[in-house]
């Protein structure tokens, strides 16, 4: 399983996402929520990493680029998407914690996930 990468996450995607809905498409194999984010039509927008950045950075399409992989999302990071804002060091303040959205693969499928409470 390859390494986790932490694309950089940027002020214009968390205000981008504070207006997207999280419907969930499926379960992992502990049994936690996963899903995609919609906009107010229902339509996806699609989750990937671009380049910039040292291991890039996470951005939301209407369409899916070409070459990109979309990844589903935990609920918890949807919900740290959606509800947080940048703070100076580049993490994602969330309820009076801090967080970081990597990315999570296992074999089958791609997750941006919440970590850790800096």
């Amino acid at each position: 399983m390859p390494l986790p990468q932490k694309p950089v996450t940027s002020a214009e995607l968390l205000a981008t996402a504070a207006h997207l809905n999280f419907r969930a498409t499926s379960r992992d194999r502990s049994g936690s929520t996963l899903g995609v984010l919609v906009d107010a039509s229902g339509a996806q927008q699609f989750l990937v990493i671009a380049s910039g950045g040292a291991e890039g950075t996470w951005t939301l399409s209407s369409a899916l680029p070409v070459g990109m992989v979309p990844f589903l999302l935990y609920e918890s990071a949807a919900n740290v998407l959606r509800g947080g804002s940048l703070s100076e060091d580049g993490s994602i303040d969330y309820y009076g914690a801090r967080y970081t959205i990597e990315s999570w693969f296992d074999g089958n499928t791609r997750a941006a996930k919440v970590s850790g409470s800096a």
